[in-house]
Parts: structure tokens; C-alpha cells; sequence
């Protein structure tokens, strides 16, 4: 397993860095609480437009249903359904609140470098194109799948690219939303538990918490299964490339293309922004997912399982070595619970 799974050097890193030693129940809270945290942080991020969008757009309506005698409460619910576009990018760059707290917590608390949460390597732009790239390709693979299956079809061929600067701000949101995620989970907690486990461990442990924060919805779906696939996926290419560059790239790439490439996310998950119109067959939610689009698909779980067993079998990169990682190994097992 260590020549599978060796031990990144910046997991080694952080391990000599971390000057607060906890178990693995108290970090796993901790990474609950940044995760909760985060979530009030990005809902902040989000309130202070939409508030003032409703303010400018509702304040005739307002004013009408004081008058009707209507509530207030309700007014408010049927504005937020017919929030703006523009307002998928501010949630998605409100996410990166996520990040921000990972990196304060590692380098103020846990006293680390950035170097140890994988914010390492010399060549981080082609790592970042590199994970980019697989990750438009797999959820490619998805559609290409589901629609040789029936299960997904092409409404038209042409791509929609008449809000290009929509898009641009929504890619950038979800490359702030991608990093972000990455930077919890596989920046501060996955090398934290990996410091004193096993590196199998670690990743198990780390893509149970990353599922755990993120999937919605049943706790027995094959959503939550594809996102544990999706998380083991990362960690696994975390360990192999020796950084999370590409990681985080790849995670920005998912989400891109899932939600506005291709569009084929849950349904009314965010407005009409895509480049490229998908009809999902909700009579086949097997194969299409259903309500719950392609993170619930059978497809999604095929080509995740050939992208785990295909990065498995790579050669990793920038690793500490066998001999000094069982060693070290050793020494941290004895006080790790």
C-alpha cells in the first residue's frame, strides 16, 4: 500500500510543523466547525446583494402587499425565486470564505506553512491546466455515456454564448468555489489526520468528511456515493502529484462543466446559465439521475470508478520516501487516538 499511496512530502511538511497535537475526533470537529463556519460566512457574502437587489426591485411590491394586507415573509420567498443570474456567481465566490478559514486556521493555529497544504511544486500553472482539463473530460464522459445509454440528449448542438461575460464571472466563481473545498479538505484536514495514520487512512477519513459537508439530499443515494468517488478521486490524485493545484482545478472544472457547460446538474439548482442545452430523461433516473441530475447517475459512478483505478496506478510524484515514512509512521501511531 505504500508504494501505492506513499506519503506526499507536504503531508511529511505539515507533520513537522503542526505544534497543536488533537485526536482524530477533535480535528474531525474542527473541520465540521470551519465547514458550519463557511456556510455562515458565504450566506454574509450572499445576503448583502441580494438584499440590496430586493430593496431596489421590491420596493414597489413591497409597498403593494402592505397594502394588500399580504406578508412580508411571503414577499421576500417569491423574490428570492426569481433572483438574478449574476447571483449563481456571487454564491459561488461567497464560497470562498471556505478557503480563507482553512488557510487562517492552518497558518495561525496549526502554525504551517502554505507549502504544507499542498500550495507547493514548481510547475503550478501546468498542474492547474492539467486538472483542469480531466476534470471537463470526466464530466464529459459522463454526458457521452448517458447519452449512449438514452439517458441524456442534446437539445441542440450549437453552444448558447450570448452572456460570455456571465459565464466568464461564474467560472471564476467556480474556481474560487473548487479551490476553496480543496484547501479544507485535502490542504488542512487530509495531511493533519496524515501526519500521525496511515495515508489509506487519511484518505478515507478526509473523503468521508468532504462527503459528509457537501452531498445533500438521502444519505443512501448514489449522489453520496459518486461524491465520495469524486473526493476519493482528489485525494488519491492529491497524493500522486505531490500537490492540490491540480485538484483544485480539477474540482472547479467538475463543477463548471456539471452545472453550466453541460447542464446537467439537479434540476433548478441555478438559473438558465449553459452553454450547451442537455434533456435528461427523468423516466430513466438511473442512467440520467433524475431530479437529482448526473452527481445521482449511474454513468457518474462508472467513469469515477475508472478514474480512481486509472490514478491509482500512476507514479507518484515528489513522495517521501518508503523507508522514512513507515518510520515516522511508527513514532505517531502511539498517540494518534
Amino acid at each position: 500500500m505504500n508504494k501505492m499511496l506513499p506519503m506526499p512530502r507536504f503531508w511529511a511538511e505539515a507533520a513537522g510543523q503542526i505544534r497543536i497535537r488533537r485526536t482524530l475526533f477533535g480535528e474531525f470537529l474542527i473541520y465540521l466547525l470551519l465547514g458550519l463556519l463557511s456556510i455562515f460566512g458565504q450566506s454574509l457574502v450572499i445576503a448583502i446583494p441580494t438584499t440590496g437587489w430586493m430593496m431596489e426591485v421590491g420596493e414597489d411590491s413591497m409597498l403593494e402587499a402592505l397594502n394588500a394586507g399580504e406578508s412580508i415573509q411571503s414577499l421576500i420567498f417569491k423574490l428570492m425565486e426569481d433572483l438574478p443570474d449574476w447571483m449563481t456567481a456571487v454564491t459561488l465566490v461567497g464560497g470562498g470564505v471556505m478557503g480563507v478559514l482553512a488557510v487562517i486556521y492552518c497558518l495561525k493555529f496549526q502554525k504551517r506553512s502554505l507549502s504544507s497544504m499542498g500550495l507547493c511544486g514548481k510547475h503550478k500553472l501546468m498542474e492547474c491546466l492539467l486538472g483542469f482539463v480531466l476534470g471537463l473530460a470526466l464530466v464529459g464522459a459522463v454526458l457521452g455515456l448517458g447519452v449512449a445509454a438514452g439517458g441524456f440528449r442534446l437539445a441542440s448542438s450549437a453552444p448558447d454564448l450570448s452572456r460570455l461575460g456571465l459565464l466568464a464571472l461564474v467560472l471564476l466563481g467556480c474556481l474560487i468555489y473548487g479551490a476553496s473545498l480543496e484547501l479544507l479538505t485535502r490542504g488542512y484536514f487530509a495531511p493533519t489526520i496524515g501526519s500521525r495514520a496511515p495515508v489509506a487512512f487519511a484518505l478515507v477519513i478526509s473523503t468521508l468528511a468532504s462527503a459528509l459537508l457537501q452531498a445533500g439530499g438521502s444519505l443512501f443515494s448514489l449522489s453520496v456515493a459518486n461524491h465520495l468517488l469524486l473526493g476519493l478521486l482528489l485525494g488519491i490524485w492529491v497524493i500522486k502529484r505531490g500537490n492540490i493545484w491540480g485538484a483544485c482545478a480539477m474540482h472547479a472544472a467538475w463543477i463548471f462543466a456539471e452545472n453550466f457547460l453541460f447542464d446537467i446538474a439537479p434540476v433548478g439548482s441555478h438559473g438558465t446559465i449553459r452553454v450547451f442545452e442537455v434533456d435528461a430523461d427523468l423516466f430513466r433516473p438511473l442512467i440520467s439521475g433524475g431530479e437529482y441530475g448526473a452527481a445521482n447517475s449511474i454513468c457518474t459512478t462508472v467513469v469515477l470508478l475508472a478514474a480512481v483505478a486509472a490514478v491509482l496506478a500512476l507514479k507518484a510524484k515528489d513522495a517521501v520516501p518508503v523507508r522514512t515514512e513507515a518510520s515516522g509512521e511508527d513514532e505517531q501511531h502511539s498517540n494518534f487516538l
